[in-house]
């Protein structure tokens, strides 16, 4: 996510990256996600995969399906992040 090379990208786990409250805004939106394909989540923060604390004001959060339509990862984007 934030401070990696695309190489560790895909080894990145939520757990280590959202902080409680993320996580539980996440698994609240779950189900929208797989459904509609996208959802939108609150302000929070979270940790850079060097562990230095990020906030955020919104993040969207998407699937990514593969060539056969199969689900693959989730994809995240913050708005207006700033390390803290």
């Amino acid at each position: 996510m934030l401070e990696t090379t695309l190489v560790a990208l895909q080894d990145i786990m939520l757990d280590k990256t959202l902080d409680d409250s993320g996580r539980k805004a996440l698994c609240s939106e779950f189900a929208k996600i797989m459904q509609q394909g996208y959802a939108n989540l609150p302000a929070g923060i979270c940790v850079s995969s060097m562990g230095r604390p990020v906030s955020y004001e919104q993040a969207t959060v998407w699937k990514v399906v593969d060539d056969n339509e199969s689900n693959h990862c989730l994809a995240f984007i913050l708005v207006n992040w700033s390390f803290v």
